[in-house]
């Protein structure tokens, strides 16, 4: 039953995600100042509502992120698990920037349902990029062409 939950968590993730992403009133270029705002609580009277072009911006990050190492860091950082995560997606993480992975990470802490445990999903979160820029560092330069 708890992996039925974890998938049932994933997909709703994933087909959060898409449905936002294939929306046309996402068709403009966000400020990379807007990312400070997934941090604060929005002024609309439904907090669960992220203004537009932050909205865009995180998606922007979750396209950089790509579409199978963004369920991998999910699962880690909300769901607990110590899976294992290729070496190109903590590279993608790491090319992706802190302000993405902390915008993406406070955006999914913003909803009720893990606003409960959001000290343990910060910790999470942040021993992940911590670890991913660490690793990627070590990491040598592949071949130039």
């Amino acid at each position: 039953m708890a992996s039925f939950c974890k998938v049932s968590i994933i997909a709703f993730f994933l087909l959060a995600s898409g449905a936002f992403l294939s929306s046309p009133a996402l068709a403009f270029q966000a400020n990379e100042q807007d990312f400070s705002l997934a941090s604060e609580p929005s002024s609309s009277s439904d907090p669960g509502i992220i203004p537009p072009a932050l909205r865009h911006y995180l998606f922007q990050c979750l396209d950089k992120l790509g579409k199978e190492s963004g369920p991998l860091f999910f699962a880690r950082i909300f769901i607990g698990e110590k899976n294992e995560i290729p070496t190109t997606s903590l590279q993608h993480l790491v090319q992706m920037g802190y302000k993405c992975h902390s915008a993406i990470t406070n955006a999914v802490i913003s909803r009720p349902e893990f606003s409960d445990n959001a000290t343990l999903f910060r910790t999470r979160s942040d021993e992940l990029w911590t670890t991913s820029s660490r690793l990627v560092e070590t990491i040598p330069p592949g071949p130039s062409a």
